[in-house]
């Protein structure tokens, strides 16, 4: 089990997820949460898929110093993790990639945007 407190941000990130289903989603946002110390970014891509950053306090990651921590989702609301150079789609699930570094990051960025 995660820590509690990521699990409730992660939480938060499926709600804002399925709250942005009636809106249209913005291809770039930033997460501050200065309560916690964590600071990140979410894209949305053309092809239903987003993918966020986090670092800092209470997150898998060395504060942003060297590594962050990465989610990415579809917008059929399944979760996604990326594995042995593929994208696999995660039915019940909120796994995250921890401790990414930046050209991980770059990478799995790009991998996603063209996922299909």
């Amino acid at each position: 089990m995660i820590n509690g407190r990521h699990v409730t941000f992660l939480y938060l990130l499926k709600l804002i997820f399925k709250e942005k289903k009636v809106m249209k989603e913005k291809a770039f946002e930033t997460h501050v949460d200065k309560e916690y110390g964590r600071d990140g970014f979410q894209m949305t891509f053309a092809n239903g898929c987003t993918i966020s950053v986090i670092f800092g306090k209470h997150t898998y990651s060395d504060n942003g110093e060297t590594t962050a921590e990465v989610a990415a989702w579809h917008s059929n609301g399944n979760w996604m993790y990326h594995q042995e150079g593929d994208w696999i789609e995660i039915r019940n699930s909120s796994d995250v990639m921890p401790r990414r570094t930046a050209d991980e990051v770059a990478k799995l960025i790009y991998s996603l945007s063209q996922y299909k």
